[in-house]
């Protein structure tokens, strides 16, 4: 588990399946990553009990907890980092806020807490991320968190009003 003073970043436990389950099934969302259809709570609570590789599956999910009246911890979103290439020493980063937590700096803290663990035990050299060019929001915390963009992606998604681009935007470990 990683903490840093109110937030820590921890593994998936079952009773995460509920929240998962929200998350991955608001149709909403769904342009912004691969997603197009829902997900049964069965599956998600297999997925939030299963044994979790980062070398295997190439792909981890850590929980982003937040500290709530000084002792009790509530969770308010989530961090993976997917595509993962030790090789080439690059992961993939994206990230899930629920809607009522957004706005308070959880998604900030979050991505410099997964810099944190890919960099320092890791030993990964950069980050990426593949955000909606239109998606302000996002687009504007991972700036704040350190990536700059390097390319457009023309057309890349296909959103609910027509075809997207996409920034690409990386995040070096300068160490």
């Amino acid at each position: 588990m990683l903490v840093n003073g109110n937030h820590r970043l921890r593994a998936l436990e079952p009773e995460d399946a509920i929240l998962i389950f929200r998350w991955e099934n608001d149709a909403s969302t769904w342009w912004l990553g691969n997603t197009i259809t829902p997900f049964s709570e069965a599956t998600l609570i297999k997925y939030a009990t299963g044994d979790h590789d980062l070398y295997r599956d190439k792909q981890l999910r850590l929980m982003i907890d937040f500290k709530i009246d000084g002792e009790i911890w509530g969770t308010v979103g989530a961090v993976d980092l997917y595509d993962f290439d030790p090789r080439n020493s690059r992961a993939g980063v994206g990230i899930v806020i629920d809607h009522d937590q957004r706005k308070n700096g959880h998604g900030e803290i979050g991505l410099k807490m997964i810099e944190e663990y890919a960099f320092q035990h890791l030993a990964l050299h950069q980050l990426y991320a593949e955000v909606p060019s239109k998606h302000n929001p996002s687009i504007s915390l991972f700036k704040k968190a350190g990536y700059i963009s390097c390319e457009t992606r023309c057309e890349w998604v296909r959103g609910s009003e027509g075809w997207e681009d996409v920034e690409l935007m990386q995040l070096m470990n300068r160490v």
